[in-house]
């Protein structure tokens, strides 16, 4: 007689009817679709909004003791980067302006004005460590003059090497471009110098034109310094209505505002849940539905002394195995919608391996938790009962 313990009836039973197998790898892989969208706007949200912290050149950041987010317009005087300068250890500190409230780009095909982002400063000074920046920086100081982000959204037209549209009112030609990208707060970036930022946004009257108020301020630090130990000097030294930080610092009080403060983490959090149950359900059919076909099998093999271990690790086998087929064919149409979607929107949608290998793992927790359930008929049943 045949062992069964040598048979692969895990396989077996999932392969003998090809059909049945097909549509549950197609019902387990859009589960995983689901689970790998909703954690790709949720890695997109965090992602896209990072970008431009990350490219900040800068050891040491300085902001607004009230400012908590990008997003929020909260300003500091320059004099407190001056200040900053005369510490040891800093080599240099540098102003960045941010404007997103009155700075209307008019679409030149359609008439229509959006919002976009402006990064100002001096193009002399190494603010961001963006491709095609420096090279056009000698451009960039003339009047009127900016660079474009290719990723912003189409609503601004085609933001090309050259052309000439309105903002804030006022003629401005597209002297080049750079890859920025959007995020959940700003569609479109263009870049301008800081002198240009003064002459459309600043405020007549004041000798600085409104250059003395800073958004951002970037501090380097000089070869060989301590940066922890630069920090504490600047804490120590500048006076409480600024707060320095380091780049990484930075970073995470952006992430911690948008995944604590705001639903749209939670949001998408919950369609993550709500994918995962789906994808409980679907596999939970498969097997139950596979334990069903074969119960008059199952109570032979208990009544030849089988113990219910045995069925346990089979049922588990069964879902190991669904998981690894739905995830696959899952996982590539996921990162072709990843590609289609990151095009039409600008957000960073990238399918690392590290993320792929985490909805991997929520694949096979998916289908043992449905193999768990599936199996309690079985492990419950009395072989006469079954015959």
């Amino acid at each position: 007689m045949l062992n069964a313990r040598r048979i692969p009836l895990a396989w077996k039973n999932l392969t003998h009817e090809p059909r049945r197998l097909l549509i549950a790898v197609g019902g387990i892989g859009f589960a995983v679709v689901l689970i790998c969208m909703q954690l790709g706007f949720r890695n997109a949200l965090f992602d896209s909004t990072i970008e431009l912290h990350r490219s900040l050149n800068a050891d040491i950041v300085m902001t607004s003791a009230a400012r908590y987010t990008l997003s929020v317009r909260e300003t500091f005087s320059r004099r407190r980067l001056y200040q900053a300068e005369s510490c040891s250890g800093v080599a240099a500190a540098y102003p960045l302006y941010i404007e997103m409230a009155r700075s209307v780009w008019k679409n030149p095909e359609t008439g229509q004005g959006h919002l976009i982002r402006i990064l100002a400063f001096d193009p002399a000074a190494p603010v961001l460590d963006l491709v095609g920046i420096d090279a056009l920086a000698s451009e960039l100081i003339k009047p009127r003059t900016v660079l474009a982000d290719e990723r912003s959204k189409a609503d601004y037209g085609k933001l090309a090497t050259g052309e000439t549209s309105e903002l804030a009112g006022r003629e401005t030609k597209i002297i080049g471009r750079f890859r920025l990208g959007t995020d959940f707060a700003n569609d479109g970036n263009l870049i301008m110098s800081a002198d240009n930022y003064a002459n459309y946004f600043g405020y007549r009257g004041q000798v600085d034109k409104g250059l003395g108020e800073v958004d951002v301020g970037l501090i380097t630090v000089k070869p060989g310094a301590s940066v922890a130990q630069v920090l504490e000097e600047l804490r120590r030294e500048l006076p409480e209505d600024v707060r320095v930080m380091t780049k990484d610092q930075f970073i995470e009080q952006e992430l911690r505002f948008w995944r604590d403060s705001t639903p749209i983490g939670f949001v998408f959090g919950l369609g993550t849940a709500m994918g995962f149950i789906v994808g409980v359900v679907i596999c939970y059919q498969v097997l139950y539905g596979d334990i069903d076909d074969h119960m008059a099998e199952f109570a032979t093999l208990k009544a030849m002394g089988y113990r219910n271990v045995y069925f346990v690790g089979m049922v588990l086998q069964e879902a190991l195995l669904l998981s690894i087929f739905g995830f696959i064919p899952g996982v590539l149409v996921s990162g072709a919608l990843y590609k289609v979607l990151e095009w039409a929107t600008g957000l960073l949608l990238d399918l690392t391996l590290p993320r792929a290998a985490s909805v991997l793992a929520l694949t096979v927790l998916m289908c043992v938790v449905s193999g768990c359930l599936a199996m309690r008929r079985l492990l419950a049943a009395d072989p006469a009962e079954l015959f």
